[in-house]
């Protein structure tokens, strides 16, 4: 049997949360993958060239290093990202090596927490959102 080259990946893993700072608006983007070992370093990079080919889109790439040794043991690896962005309404992760996909942008909603306290939740942190394939 042989140890698959890339890990998988579903939408429904990611979610991408607009932030509101006093100096903008910043998204976060988090997500995991089934790597076929551990070790695997994941990281989400600007789309390269024309990154931004879509109004309101923000376009990453997904990249991957795959450990030099490591037992074949399926891991759950996470990624995330934080990018300064003003208008971004969804997200399209890349990949070079298998189609893409598209997740929405939440906004975060203030809420309170003890005490008065102000907290940061996304508003759809618990429901799985719906994703387009690219």
């Amino acid at each position: 049997m042989t140890t698959p080259m890339h890990c998988d990946f579903s939408p429904y893993d990611f979610t991408a949360i607009a932030i509101r700072t006093s100096d903008g608006r910043l998204v976060q983007v988090t997500g995991s993958g089934l790597c076929p070992t551990a070790g695997w370093e994941l990281r989400l990079a600007a789309g390269g060239p024309g990154f931004r080919s879509q109004p309101g889109r923000l376009r990453l790439e997904l990249r991957e290093l795959p450990p030099r040794r490591a037992l074949r043991v399926p891991t759950e690896t996470t990624v995330d990202v934080t990018i300064e962005d003003t208008r971004a309404e969804e997200v399209e992760i890349r990949f070079g090596w298998r189609e893409g996909f598209v997740i929405p942008v939440r906004e975060a909603a203030l809420r309170h927490g003890p005490r008065g306290a102000m907290r940061r939740r996304a508003d759809a942190a618990a429901d799985r959102v719906a994703a387009s394939a690219v």
